[in-house]
């Protein structure tokens, strides 16, 4: 029998999923602007849009930034890269110089590495303390996988754990899509990065320079690592 623990922490990662893939999705209310970034060999796009409240969210504009990249390694490789915690702290910036540990897990599926995880982000020089809390799924089909994450605050995290509604818990979704690229065949993958924050300032009209410099950032401080670490034959298994 199914706990409400895991009911909520899969009405939470359907959320999860959902919005992840809206955010990539192009529409006529949800348009992708091109931009040009120094030091950015990938394709990046931007897009803005207004959250709305029965999403689950405060209201409020939200800047989503995303770029694709080319790896020569396995999407399976890449896939079960992010299911390792001890490997966050290579390539989750906000996580360097801290503790990652997961607490919970629950499976979403049939196939293995299909999870819902809950991580614990703590204090390297205090262990005991606990920095933030992240929600991450990892989910794989034959076509394609994602990794999707979001902080949650002290409130919501309990809450969820005691088997609470989810379905109104804010989500400020970052992730990535692996697939195989099908022109080089399956020792190359496609990796779009994707990140988003809240920003009051932006509007469909402007994207704020501080938050396009700390998105590219981001994405760009991401994409070497992973690079760097899965085509590394000594990380082979």
């Amino acid at each position: 029998m199914v706990s409400t623990r895991e009911v909520s922490l899969l009405i939470l990662a359907n959320q999860m999923m959902r919005n992840f893939w809206r955010n990539l999705s192009f529409s006529r209310k949800n348009r992708w602007i091109l931009v040009s970034l120094s030091d950015a060999e990938n394709i990046n796009k931007v897009i803005i849009r207004f959250v709305k409240e029965k999403e689950g969210r405060r209201p409020g504009p939200a800047l989503v930034m995303a770029a694709t990249i080319r790896i020569p390694a396995l999407a399976r490789r890449i896939f079960y890269f992010f299911q390792d915690e001890n490997s966050r702290s290579k390539w989750d910036i906000l996580s360097h110089g801290h503790i990652v540990q997961q607490t919970g897990s629950i499976s979403n599926g049939c196939v293995p590495g299909n999870h819902v995880f809950v991580l614990e982000v703590k204090s390297a020089e205090d262990p005991n303390r606990a920095v933030k809390t992240l929600f991450q799924e990892s989910f794989s089909t034959s076509a394609c996988s994602h990794v999707t994450f979001t902080p949650i605050e002290a409130s919501s995290t309990s809450m969820i754990l005691n088997g609470g509604d989810s379905n109104n818990v804010l989500v400020v979704l970052s992730g990535f899509s692996i697939l195989s690229d099908g022109l080089t065949g399956d020792e190359v993958s496609l990796m779009t990065i994707v990140f988003q924050i809240l920003d009051s300032a932006a509007s469909p009209m402007c994207f704020p320079a501080h938050s396009m410099c700390s998105m590219h950032k981001l994405i760009t401080e991401t994409a070497k690592p992973i690079s760097a670490w899965v085509v590394d034959p000594y990380n082979m298994d």
